[in-house]
């Protein structure tokens, strides 16, 4: 059971998988069961897609209940996470991780648009440590750290204000993990100046960049300005692609890319979908 199965926007694992606020607990005695409500929706869901997965919200939040009041420690849900983590939540860490295992020969740098937390970008910085502590790859974050905004009538399933996260908390996870030679955060609004930002660093190319806001102005600005600097073989991931609730995103690769090959994982979930730049293929 897995509460991510009902949910979209940005960034990762959240305790036993949600995304959106924190579940709210009341109880609490080591040995008894707590009452977990489902935490607040950062989006809409329209009964089609989201509807999949609806069935498995409420007993996913019952046994988190339970879980919460077997006295476990704080280091038990950290070092034993695949006790407590959903299996949804488990199957999205591995198929980013069947991503980044594609373009292992491919030259280039590893981006997210859309971090939220922090989850998906620090994954990809523990990957980057343990299988390539010699080579020049490093990790990219772009994220406003301010919510979701800038909708449009494409974007009808998102909340405004939504996924919002103080960056100097997510700095902080990744300096006290020792990540900050790996994993760079950039503090801004892609849409204003993502290509700024690119004309500064004209060497920054890309061979991984998991596109996690879902916007449709975000998606639209970003995805030509990043697709000339990913490499030949390189693979962009979108992570709503043909997902009622970020409808944008799948309007906007349409329009940058209408003849790309839109391909999927399997087993799959979320990401959805991802796009291999023509070349030598991964």
């Amino acid at each position: 059971m897995d509460a991510r199965s009902t949910m979209t926007g940005r960034g990762a694992a959240r305790s036993g998988g949600q995304r959106g606020g924190g579940a709210a607990r009341t109880g609490s005695t080591a040995g008894s069961s707590l009452r977990i409500s489902p935490p607040r929706r950062d989006f809409v869901p329209l009964g089609h897609e989201s509807a999949k997965f609806e069935s498995m919200r409420e007993p996913y939040y019952a046994a988190l209940g339970e879980i919460f009041g077997m006295g476990y420690s704080t280091e038990d849900y950290i070092h034993n996470f695949p006790c407590f983590t959903g299996h949804q939540t488990l199957l999205r860490f591995l198929n980013l991780y069947e991503l980044y295992r594609k373009v292992g020969d491919v030259a280039g740098h590893i981006g997210e648009i859309g971090v939220y937390k922090g989850a998906c970008s620090l994954f990809f910085a523990k990957l980057v440590h343990l299988f390539e502590p010699h080579s020049m790859t490093v990790v990219h974050g772009f994220d406003t750290f301010d919510g979701n905004r800038g909708q449009t009538g494409r974007d009808i399933g998102i909340k405004a204000g939504g996924y919002r996260e103080p960056v100097e908390r997510v700095r902080r996870l990744i300096e006290v993990q020792g990540l900050s030679h790996i994993l760079h955060l950039h503090q801004m609004d892609v849409v204003r100046s993502l290509r700024k930002f690119l004309r500064e660093h004209p060497s920054l190319q890309f061979k991984l960049i998991l596109l996690d806001a879902g916007i449709y102005s975000v998606v639209r600005t970003a995805l030509p300005l990043i697709w000339e600097r990913v490499t030949p073989g390189g693979i962009v991931v979108l992570d709503q692609y043909n997902f009622e609730v970020a409808p944008g995103e799948t309007v906007a690769v349409r329009e940058v890319l209408p003849n790309a090959r839109v391909r999927t994982l399997s087993p799959a979930w979320m990401p959805t979908a991802y796009i291999v730049k023509p070349g030598d293929t991964p």
